[in-house]
C-alpha cells in the first residue's frame, strides 16, 4: 500500500492526482500538460473514427503549434468519416448462382432419366411443361409425396444457407451476434426475405426443380398415392408441395437463430477458455456448419468470424496512452473485393473414355481434352470443356466368329472408326494447399457421336452431364500437372450411358 501511494504521488501533473481519473487522462508521463491535452484529444478522436493514432512526436508538435497560436489542422488534417458501405449485390448474386448450380447438379444426377425423358433434351417444350407443372403443383397437397426429410430438414438447411449468403454480404449485419436488439432482428428479417425469394424460385420458378426434373409435365404426369401412373384420383402427387414455400423461410430463420445462439453462448466461451486454434476452428465448424458452407461460397474459411478482425476496445480497459500507441492494431477485415481474383487456367491433355458407343461391341476411346476456367469467386470458377475421343469397334472376347473358317480375318468388322465430341460448361470449385490444388466440378452440355461400322454410317447427339474431380500439382509458379477423373452420363442413345473419362496433362495459370 505504501509503494502504491508513493508511485501515485510521482505523477507530474495535478490532473493525475484525482483518484477518479484514469491513466489515459494523464498522457505520456514525460510530456507537458499541454501535450497531454493534445494527446487526449487525438486519442478520443482516433477512437471515435477508428483511425490510427498519431505517434508521440506528432502529438507533441501539434500541441506546440496550438500553444503558439498556429492552426494545427493545416498540417494535420482532421480524420474523415468512412463512407457508408452498401449491400454487396454482385457477390451475393454470384454466390446464390453458385449454390443453385450445385443444387441443380444434384437433382440432374439424381433424376437424369426424367431430365432427358423427351428426345434427350432437358428443356424440350419448356413453356408447355412449365404451365402444366404449375397446374399440378397448385392441385397437389401439402407435401405432394415428397420425402419428409427433404421437407422438414433439407429445405430449412437450404433456407439457412441462402440467409447467410445475404448476411455475409450486408456490412451492417455480418458482424452482429445473437441479441434481442432492433439491429439484429432487422438483419435476420431481411435475410429471411432473401431466403424466401430464393426458395420460391427453387420450388416453382423458371429455373426450379420442377422445370429441370419435369415434375407434373406431360412426360411425367402426377401419380397416385400408391405410386402408380397416371393419377386417377382427386388427390395426386407431383413431387413438389406447398410445404416448401413455408418450411424453407421459417425453418431457415430458426436454423440461423440456432447457429447464432450456439456461436455466442458456446463457441464464445470456448474461445475465452483456450488458445488452441485447432479446437476453436473445429467447434466453430461443428456448431455452425451452414454458416461455414456460406463462408466457403464467400471465399473465406468455414471457421471465419468477423470478430477476429475487430480492433480491441482498449479505452474501455483503461489502458494508458503510451500502451495504446505500442499495441499493434488488429488486421482489417477482408472486403468483398478481396475474394474476386482475376485469374484462371487453361488445360490441354490426353483423355480416355470407356464409352459403349456401338451396340453389341465395346470400344475404349482415346483422344484429347481442352478446358478453360475463369475464376469469378475465390474458390469457384466458370469452366468451358471440349473433348474429342476416337476409336474402332471390336468384337467382345466371349463372342464367336462367323464366316469361312476360323481365321482372325473372319472377325474383322469393316469400320472407319468412331468419333465422339463432348461440349460442356459449368462450375468448378477448388483451393490451393501447398503445391496441390484439388478441385471438383459439375458440367452439362451436349455429346455428339458418329460411327461407320459394317458399312453403315450413323450419328447421334444427346445431353450429357459430367461430374468430376481432380488435382493440379504445381511444377513452377504458373504451370502445373493435372490428373482428372470424370463420371459422364449421356442420354438420347439406345440406352443411357454411364462412363468414366480420365484426363492428364499440363495446366497453365493466367
Amino acid at each position: 500500500m505504501l509503494f502504491a501511494a508513493y508511485g501515485f504521488c510521482q505523477l507530474p501533473s495535478s490532473r493525475c492526482d484525482r483518484t477518479s481519473s484514469t491513466l489515459a487522462d494523464c498522457g505520456v508521463l514525460t510530456q507537458s500538460v499541454s501535450a497531454s491535452n493534445a494527446s487526449e484529444t487525438s486519442l478520443t478522436t482516433a477512437s471515435s473514427f477508428n483511425v490510427p493514432l498519431l505517434p508521440p512526436t506528432s502529438q507533441a508538435q501539434a500541441a506546440t503549434r496550438a500553444d503558439n497560436g498556429l492552426d494545427a489542422s493545416a498540417s494535420a488534417p482532421a480524420p474523415e468519416l468512412p463512407a457508408k458501405e452498401g449491400f454487396h449485390w454482385g457477390p451475393a448474386l454470384r454466390e446464390s448462382f453458385t449454390f443453385v448450380a450445385i443444387e441443380q447438379a444434384y437433382v440432374i444426377k439424381d433424376d437424369f432419366r426424367w431430365v432427358v425423358v423427351e428426345n434427350g433434351i432437358p428443356f424440350n417444350h419448356y413453356w408447355r411443361d412449365y404451365m402444366q407443372s404449375l397446374t399440378s403443383w397448385w392441385k397437389a397437397g401439402w407435401s405432394a409425396g415428397e420425402d419428409p426429410m427433404y421437407n422438414y430438414v433439407g429445405h430449412p438447411i437450404q433456407g439457412a444457407m441462402t440467409s447467410y449468403i445475404e448476411i455475409q454480404n450486408d456490412p451492417r449485419g455480418e458482424n452482429l451476434e445473437f441479441a434481442n436488439t432492433k439491429e439484429y432482428w432487422r438483419s435476420r428479417l431481411i435475410a429471411t426475405i432473401w431466403n424466401t425469394v430464393y426458395s420460391t424460385q427453387w420450388s416453382i420458378g423458371p429455373l426450379s426443380e420442377m422445370t429441370v426434373e419435369k415434375y407434373g409435365a406431360k412426360t411425367r404426369p402426377p401419380w397416385n398415392s400408391n405410386g402408380s401412373w397416371p393419377c386417377t384420383t382427386s388427390h395426386c402427387y407431383s413431387g413438389v408441395g406447398k410445404v416448401n414455400l413455408v418450411m424453407t423461410p421459417v425453418g431457415g430463420l430458426g436454423w440461423v437463430l440456432g447457429e447464432d445462439w450456439m456461436d455466442k453462448k458456446v463457441t464464445r466461451r470456448i474461445e475465452d477458455a483456450t488458445t488452441n486454434r485447432l479446437l476453436i476452428d473445429v467447434v466453430r465448424c461443428g456448431l455452425s456448419p451452414i454458416r461455414g458452407g456460406a463462408s466457403i461460397l464467400h471465399g473465406r474459411a468455414p471457421w471465419y468470424r468477423a470478430r477476429d478482425h475487430e480492433p480491441t476496445n482498449l479505452l474501455a480497459k483503461n489502458q494508458s496512452a503510451n500502451s495504446l500507441r505500442q499495441m499493434p492494431q488488429a488486421a482489417p477485415a477482408p472486403t468483398a473485393s478481396h475474394y474476386v481474383p482475376d485469374r484462371g487456367n487453361v488445360f490441354a491433355g490426353y483423355s480416355y473414355t470407356n464409352s459403349d458407343v456401338v451396340t453389341g461391341y465395346h470400344s475404349g476411346l482415346s483422344g484429347w481434352n481442352l478446358a478453360v476456367e475463369k475464376k469469378y469467386l475465390r474458390f469457384f470458377g466458370l469452366v468451358g470443356d471440349i473433348s474429342g475421343q476416337y476409336g474402332s469397334p471390336r468384337v467382345p472376347a466371349n463372342s464367336t466368329c462367323s464366316g469361312v473358317g476360323n481365321s482372325p480375318g473372319a472377325c474383322v468388322i469393316a469400320s472407319s472408326g468412331v468419333h465422339q465430341y463432348t461440349y460442356v460448361t459449368g462450375i468448378r470449385g477448388g483451393h490451393s494447399v501447398w503445391r496441390l490444388q484439388p478441385f471438383a466440378q459439375a458440367l452439362a452440355g451436349a455429346v455428339h457421336t458418329s460411327q461407320n461400322a459394317a458399312g453403315s454410317a450413323s450419328s447421334n447427339t444427346g445431353f450429357t452431364m459430367v461430374l468430376g474431380a481432380g488435382i493440379d500439382l504445381r511444377l513452377v509458379p504458373r504451370v502445373g500437372w493435372r490428373m482428372q477423373a470424370d463420371y459422364v452420363t449421356t442420354g438420347n442413345f439406345i440406352a443411357s450411358q454411364h462412363n468414366v473419362r480420365l484426363s492428364i496433362g499440363p495446366a497453365i495459370r493466367f
